[in-house]
């Protein structure tokens, strides 16, 4: 799958990747937001965080999720960032 603007994604997963292939690291709710601003579909934000966790389905689409996390020094919680790298 070649994740582009002009690529209309036929799954979840498609649109998972579409979304987080573009180089940004964004949350799931930012994910989530995305998602519903480009193809106007509502994918929760655990089933957003299920398909990146399907690590074997990612590198068959060539990609790889990098995670960074974030403290929060205000609540002390950790915040994640999720971007999916091209695998070399």
């Amino acid at each position: 799958m070649q994740a582009t603007e002009k690529t209309i994604p036929k799954s979840q997963q498609e649109r998972v990747i579409a979304v987080c292939s573009d180089g940004q690291f964004r949350t799931l709710e930012r994910i989530q937001l995305e998602i519903k601003r480009r193809y106007n579909k509502y994918d929760t934000t655990p089933a957003i965080s299920a398909r990146l966790r399907e690590n074997a389905t990612l590198f068959k689409y060539g990609f790889e999720k990098e995670k960074r996390r974030i403290l929060n020094k205000n609540t002390g919680k950790y915040c994640y960032y999720y971007t999916l790298k091209r695998v070399n």
